[in-house]
């Protein structure tokens, strides 16, 4: 029970990091764009998610996007962007929206991290409920280990130092801080390793996905030079949560992470 109660300070501990962003002004979720093809595009990417791995796990991945683009939106929020907001991407999973660029790295690093970083407390809550909790049917059991799973092997996999992922971003962020003439390089290499990876793997549908990026990439190096700066140290606790974050994705996620690789 000792284990129940460590994730649930810690569920208590991210919502307090997160309040005052929790909630907008007007509501707490608008539902904005939504038409039959996006509906039929993402009832596909369920579907094939369940013939893949098990219908389990294309409700345990809907739910794990959703929760990270929140964290991002929380994030915003935070930070005094009241008109943020997230769209699912059927596909593609989702994106997290404001009309005002970060006015600092720091900033900009707080929202990049916290959507992955939303993820831990209920990455942990499910893993630690599943193993140590009685219910009544093994298929809650199963679920809530398939979501700590999938929780943990997307935002690892999000968290790769690769563009356009969060990942990259964090690592330019950081680069800025410690060699600031190395971004543009930096990132550059980031995108082109992502590629390399892509063909290696025939993840052609990925591959489509980093190409278009390639606009966003040069507008995200402009950003990095008009922001100001991260100071030395607050990048290398920066870097530390970072590092942090991303090995308890991969310690938990480990088994989907093995079976996809």
């Amino acid at each position: 029970m000792i284990y129940v109660l460590i994730s649930l300070m810690l569920c208590g501990a991210t919502l307090y990091a997160l309040r005052g962003g929790l909630v907008g002004q007007d509501r707490f979720l608008t539902i904005a764009g939504f038409d039959t093809q996006s509906l039929g595009l993402g009832l596909l990417a369920i579907i094939a998610a369940g013939i893949y791995f098990g219908p389990l796990y294309g409700a345990a991945i809907i739910l794990a996007v959703m929760i990270h683009e929140f964290g991002h939106v929380a994030a915003y929020r935070v930070c005094g962007h009241s008109d943020a907001r997230f769209r699912l991407i059927p596909l593609l999973g989702g994106v997290a929206i404001s009309n005002q660029v970060p006015f600092n790295q720091e900033n900009d690093f707080f929202i990049t991290l916290l959507g992955p970083g939303i993820c831990i407390a209920p990455m942990l809550l499910a893993l630690v409920a599943s193993e140590y909790l009685v219910f009544d049917s093994p298929v809650h059991v199963e679920f809530l280990m398939i979501f700590a799973w999938v929780m943990g092997g997307l935002n690892f996999f999000n968290m790769l130092p690769f563009w356009p992922l969060d990942g990259g971003r964090c690592i330019a962020i950081l680069c800025n801080s410690f060699a600031p003439g190395m971004v543009r390089t930096v990132t550059y290499a980031m995108s082109g390793l992502a590629v390399v990876i892509a063909v290696m793997m025939q993840a052609w549908f990925l591959l489509m996905f980093l190409v278009f990026s390639l606009q966003a990439l040069q507008s995200a190096v402009r950003l990095t030079q008009v922001q100001r700066w991260m100071s030395r140290w607050r990048a290398a606790l920066a870097t530390a949560a970072y590092i942090s974050t991303m090995a308890a994705f991969g310690h938990v996620g480990w088994p989907l992470i093995s079976r996809l690789f």
